[in-house]
C-alpha cells in the first residue's frame, strides 16, 4: 500500500505492480518478489523477506518516465504534471535524472540499484524475467498492458526521470476470523458451539483456509452461509 499523510486510508496498489516499467526493491536496493503476483501473496512476501540490511517495509516501487507517462501509480495519475498533485502527494514522489542519483536519494547502496535496474532492463528488453517469473503467469498477465508485447507486464526503466515511491505492506481484510461448523455457528477454542452467536464473511474463517483463488472469494460462501445461519437461526431446519 501507499499511505498518504492526509489521508485516512492507504491506497491499496491491486494491479499497478503488474504494469510494465516499475520494479519493487528492498532497503538493499534489490528485487525480491515477482510484483505483478496477486496482492495476499505480495504482502506475504513482504513480510516473509523483511531482514535487517534489507528491509521490506518501507520497500521503494521504482518507474521511469515512460511508465509515469502512461499509467498510474497509486495517487500519481499519468500525464499529470508534478507541481499539480498536493503537497502531501509530492512528498511521496522521489525524483531523480539517473538511477545513482535516485539511490542517493532514496538511501539506497547506489550499486546495488544499479545492478539491480541493469538485470531487469536486460531481461525485459526480451520480455523474460529470469529472477522471478514475471509475467510467466496467467494472473499477471490480466493487469499487465496487452499492448506491450511479447510480455505485457514488462519493458525497461530507461527513461529519465526516474520516480520512486515508498510501499508498504497492509491488509484488506481477513482469513482468520471466526471458526464455525456448518450452520455457521462460531464454535469456542474447545470447538464447541456458541448458543445464538453466527459468523459469516469476512468475520469468519475461511472456507478456503490460507489460499485465495481470486478476487471477489469471499463474497459467495458469505451469500451462501448467510443463508444457512438465517435458516438455523429461524429454525428452518429444524
Amino acid at each position: 500500500m501507499i499511505k498518504v499523510a492526509d489521508e485516512p486510508r492507504a491506497r491499496p496498489l491491486f494491479y499497478e505492480r503488474a504494469l510494465p516499467g516499475c520494479i519493487m526493491v528492498n532497503q538493499a536496493g534489490r528485487r525480491y518478489m515477482n510484483e505483478a503476483a496477486s496482492y495476499h501473496v505480495a504482502g506475504k512476501r513482504m513480510l516473509e523477506a523483511d531482514a535487517p540490511g534489507a528491509g521490506t517495509a518501507p520497500s521503494w516501487i521504482v518507474f521511469d518516465a515512460r511508465f509515469r507517462g502512461l499509467y498510474p501509480m497509486g495517487p500519481i495519475m499519468p500525464r499529470i504534471p508534478d507541481w499539480m498533485f498536493r503537497r502531501a502527494v509530492r512528498a511521496l514522489l522521489v525524483r531523480a535524472d539517473s538511477v545513482e542519483e535516485l539511490a542517493r536519494k532514496l538511501g539506497l547502496p547506489a550499486g546495488a540499484l544499479e545492478e539491480t535496474v541493469a538485470k531487469f532492463n536486460a531481461g525485459a528488453r526480451r520480455g523474460e524475467d529470469q529472477e522471478f517469473g514475471r509475467g510467466h503467469q496467467a494472473y499477471d498477465r490480466y493487469y499487465g498492458d496487452a499492448k506491450v508485447q511479447p510480455n505485457p507486464n514488462l519493458f525497461p526503466l530507461e527513461q529519465k526521470p526516474f520516480y520512486a515511491m515508498p510501499v508498504y505492506p497492509g491488509d484488506i481484510g481477513t482469513k482468520g476470523g471466526v471458526l464455525t461448523d456448518a450452520n455457521a455457528q462460531a464454535l469456542d477454542s474447545e470447538h464447541r458451539v456458541i448458543a445464538g452467536l453466527y459468523a459469516i464473511g469476512n468475520a469468519a474463517a475461511s472456507v478456503m483456509g490460507g489460499s485465495y483463488p481470486g478476487a471477489g472469494a469471499t463474497l459467495g460462501p458469505a451469500m451462501t452461509f448467510g443463508y444457512v445461519a438465517a435458516r438455523h437461526a429461524s429454525g428452518a431446519n429444524s
